[in-house]
């Protein structure tokens, strides 16, 4: 390992600087159901959901599935409204029976243009809500492990050929940027397993992120989380949707495979089998070159680190947020000594 001290550069700077404590100016509800009446000509019942950096909206219409109103935050508003609509124009067009929502145009476009109590212009767009649960709401059993793991490598097909002007932005949540979350250390006064997180970050600074700079990369959805993964309210072993664009990028591939596995762990006991399930479905789909393979077991770990830093720091910023506040330190005790043993795997130690 070399230097573990190295400052921040400026890309790393830049890609803090997108940061947003939560959603800014909150729109509320009386408003966004104002604005879903203005636009789309829709007068259902509206209720606020949780959100990292934007407002997101449950509108429920009778007789049908209902609708998800998001509002963006004001960090890269304008360029993420309009890359989440083309993201989903785009599988629409190009995937059509993938099961992700699709954009729901209003009167005047795509999507909806306005101005806050603050005179601030903001943007916000509609599209369809997938019925179902979240995973991490179902009882978790192996059949899901295999079904996740095509479902991401087909929707990785189905985005290889995606292009947009933002696709490219920065964003803490990609895992190149990593190193990034050094900068955060300090505003964390209670960062939990901090010795380990402290030093995984320098090493992936120093020995994992040039690397990863050569491995393949493509546009992915970069959250395939157990919140976004929808299954059978009726069946709960079978998945049957992804949901929330909002994290898309263009990034490393095996960086989207790594989310895609954190979303499948659930135990200690089962965490094991369900990488090694998740990752040779994935591989059915889409091979993965031998130096993926090889640090893939890092970015696993790498997620695992992220998620601890990125959830504390909201946490610490926000602390009546509900969207955060079941990651506490005792939901990543085990997660940690698993980051610990993967990690190890990749021949690239602490």
């Amino acid at each position: 390992m070399t230097d573990v001290s190295a400052p921040l550069s400026l890309a790393e700077h830049e890609v803090l600087s997108t940061l947003e404590d939560g959603p800014a100016c909150p729109v509320g509800l009386s408003a966004a159901a104002g604005l879903i009446d203005q636009h789309y000509g829709i007068a259902g019942d509206v209720r606020l959901l949780t959100g990292e950096r934007d407002e997101n909206f449950r509108v429920k219409i009778p007789g049908g599935d209902g609708a998800i109103f998001k509002v963006f935050g004001l960090s890269q508003a304008d360029e993420g409204a309009d890359m989440l609509a083309a993201i989903l124009r785009y599988l629409e067009r190009s995937a059509p029976d993938l099961p992700v929502p699709r954009l729901i145009a209003g009167k005047a476009g795509e999507t909806v243009r306005f101005r806050d109590e603050e005179r601030r212009s903001r943007r916000a767009i509609l599209y369809s809500f997938l019925p179902g649960k979240p995973l991490m709401d179902a009882q978790r059993q192996p059949a899901q492990y295999r079904q996740c793991g095509v479902l991401l490598a087909t929707l990785a097909q189905a985005l290889c050929g995606f292009q947009h002007p933002a696709m490219h932005r920065p964003l803490i949540w990609d895992l190149r940027n990593i190193p990034a979350l050094r900068g955060l250390l300090p505003q964390i006064p209670d960062l939990p397993f901090a010795p380990f997180v402290r030093e995984f970050l320098e090493v992936f600074a120093c020995d994992v992120a040039s690397p990863l700079a050569a491995l393949p990369h493509q546009f992915v959805h970069n959250d395939f989380n157990a919140r976004n993964i929808i299954v059978d309210s009726g069946n709960e072993a079978q998945v049957s949707g992804i949901i929330d664009f909002g994290d898309a990028i263009h990034t490393a591939r095996i960086a989207d495979i790594a989310v895609g596995v954190i979303g499948q762990l659930s135990a200690p006991e089962s965490a094991t089998l369900a990488l090694e399930s998740f990752v040779a479905a994935y591989e059915s789909v889409s091979p993965l070159e031998a130096a993926e393979k090889q640090l893939l077991p890092w970015m696993v770990a790498a997620r695992i680190v992220q998620n601890v830093v990125m959830t504390s720091w909201y946490r610490s910023r926000q602390p009546q947020d509900g969207h955060f506040a079941a990651f506490d330190a005792d939901y990543f005790a085990w997660r940690i000594d698993f980051a610990q043993q993967v990690s190890a795997k990749s021949g690239i130690v602490l």
